[in-house]
């Protein structure tokens, strides 16, 4: 039997919906004969922590309750992981352990949510040891976050295990190794695992479907993800703002920006997300002007910009030369809408002033920011002088790259290209002997192509396509017709100290050619062709395909490493400013 007035305190806390009751009832407990009641004071801790208030949890659990119930342990583990203090959260649970008590699957599945937001995969080594001695292996709940916290900290390998012997695999645990997939940049593995689960039956989620998009995205698999948003159509799942972005982000990465802005346009939903990912699909598209737009609508509407929403705008500006304009965002950010700039806004504003030619201001600006800079920035930056073939400069930035980064290959060949353009081969050599000597190899360039639903991609002089031989045949048409049509090869952008026609003959085979030569090929003539590149694009391929687009009347879309360009009618969309 409860002592008296016991009961009343117990519904009164209950009623408890803010933190100045909760401390004015607390206060009238602590004047009365049960403020020392064990089954009143883990009513009490777990009202604190209903209220989002674990440090309060955590004195009643380690001072105050004399042996605290395992169930308020668990609530104050997952309380702290819930309000982002995951590191106190790993810390209380240890503390559990040296207390003497026995963690339940409750336990883990609330603290491997705190190791995986932590990346520490230490931790989530040390608590998978304990799932293993309390009993826990078989628990589909701790498994799954178990593959969750191994896919986070970039083992995928081991999440795939545990995945692979789970007896019975579900929705969650799908879900938490397509993230862990996504993270590693294994997205064709995503397609195969969200096929397997059509297979077998295995229901998909807004979740699942957010994962395969963007699988999509950084695919250029356009169809595919098509099919997906007619499924997510065809099921009648609720397009939550996460949804929306994601089927945002995929249309546009994948070349479609009208598809992107119809998604957006029928969302009826729009927070800061969905905004935000439009904006930054107009920026990519180097239509700046709209991405302003949208960017001044939503403002009015009453959001406030996050930092990714003004890396979408900047990184607009920078791809049409506003530099001016760039400035006029980069310090609204900060004065008006309280964003303080970080790495990726500062990229974006060296980006833009090396582009435009002041390449002064721009590593001015990198020494003098309020964040430490990386290599990338500083490669940004080497890429500018490149562009402007400012060799003194280059020396400086690649030396600041190679402190931070020594086995940074891109900068390496970055340099010995600078250097081939200013015609000093004996650099050159040496630029190439020191990546040989470091055993760095240069990052192979590659272009892919979606046709009927698949992805195929190219390499340079690439023969391995079951078409190669038409491709190549065909290709050799394209030049002969470029040729009648006014063509001359830049083979200024060919880095070898070789004759002319061998440099012609290098850039014959660029990887992005034979891609689209294979999209002529192999659709219709009104198809428009969507190539995506892993590197930036070589003036002459430039140069290359605006002459296909004229006498092909063929709209090409490429997605290099930087920006889309649209092609069509001999002129491309960058207005040969990229």
């Amino acid at each position: 039997m409860l002592p008296q007035g016991l009961n009343f305190y117990i519904t009164a806390l209950k009623t408890c919906v803010s933190i100045h009751h909760l401390h004015q009832l607390h206060a009238h407990i602590l004047k009365t004969h049960v403020s020392k009641n064990v089954f009143l004071l883990t009513r009490l801790a777990h009202a604190y922590l209903n209220l989002n208030h674990p440090n309060i949890g955590q004195i009643f659990v380690t001072s105050i309750i004399k042996t605290p119930p395992l169930f308020l342990w668990n609530e104050t583990i997952k309380c702290y992981a819930k309000n982002g203090c995951y590191k106190q959260s790993i810390d209380l649970y240890y503390d559990m352990l040296c207390n003497g008590y026995k963690p339940n699957a409750f336990t883990f599945t609330f603290v491997l949510p705190a190791c995986a937001a932590l990346k520490s995969l230490s931790d989530a080594r040390r608590v998978h040891k304990d799932v293993l001695v309390f009993g826990c292996e078989d628990n589909e709940f701790v498994i799954t976050a178990l593959i969750d916290v191994y896919g986070k900290c970039g083992e995928v390998g081991v999440a795939r295990q545990l995945f692979d012997e789970m007896s019975v695999k579900k929705t969650p645990s799908c879900n938490a190794l397509m993230a862990g997939f996504v993270l590693d940049e294994k997205f064709e593995d995503v397609l195969l695992l969200f096929n397997e689960m059509k297979k077998v039956g295995i229901e998909c989620d807004t979740t699942t479907m957010v994962s395969v998009l963007q699988s999509c995205a950084s695919l250029g698999a356009l169809q595919q993800g098509r099919w997906v948003h007619e499924r997510v159509i065809r099921t009648r799942m609720g397009v939550n703002v996460y949804l929306g972005a994601a089927l945002i982000n995929m249309y546009a990465k994948c070349g479609s920006i009208n598809e992107a802005r119809t998604v957006f346009e029928k969302m009826g939903q729009k927070d800061v997300i969905v905004w935000t990912a439009i904006i930054c699909g107009y920026g990519m598209h180097g239509l700046a002007h709209i991405s302003e737009s949208l960017f001044l609508e939503m403002v009015n509407n009453g959001l406030k910009p996050d930092a990714v929403t003004f890396v979408g705008v900047l990184a607009g500006f920078s791809h049409n030369g506003m530099v001016e304009k760039g400035w006029v965002y980069f310090n609204k950010m900060s004065i008006e809408f309280g964003v303080k700039p970080v790495l990726e806004h500062y990229s974006c504003m060296v980006d833009m002033l090396g582009r435009a030619g002041r390449l002064n201001e721009a590593e001015n600006l990198v020494i003098n920011m309020n964040v430490k800079p990386d290599s990338k920035i500083w490669v940004g930056l080497l890429n500018a002088c490149k562009i402007h073939k400012n060799v003194e400069l280059a020396e400086r930035v690649v030396n600041r790259i190679l402190e931070l980064d020594p086995k940074n290959a891109g900068s390496h060949v970055l340099m010995s290209n600078i250097y081939a353009n200013a015609g000093k081969w004996d650099y050159v050599a040496k630029t190439r002997r020191n990546m040989k000597d470091k055993k760095l190899e240069k990052l192979p360039g590659w272009s892919s192509i979606e046709v009927a639903g698949r992805v195929h991609t190219f390499l340079a002089f690439d023969q391995s396509h079951s078409r190669a031989k038409e491709i190549y045949e065909y290709l050799m048409d394209v030049k002969e017709r470029m040729r009648i049509e006014g063509y001359v090869p830049e083979t200024g952008v060919v880095f070898e100290k070789v004759d002319d026609e061998m440099k012609e003959e290098m850039l014959y085979s660029h990887s992005e050619r034979l891609a689209i030569v294979f999209g002529m090929i192999s659709t219709s003539d009104n198809d428009v062709l969507r190539v995506m590149k892993n590197l930036r694009v070589c003036v002459d391929c430039h140069n290359v395909i605006k002459f296909i687009s004229r006498f092909s009347c063929r709209e090409i879309i490429v997605r290099d490493a930087k920006r889309f360009h649209h092609f069509k009618d001999g002129a491309c969309s960058c207005g040969d400013y990229w």
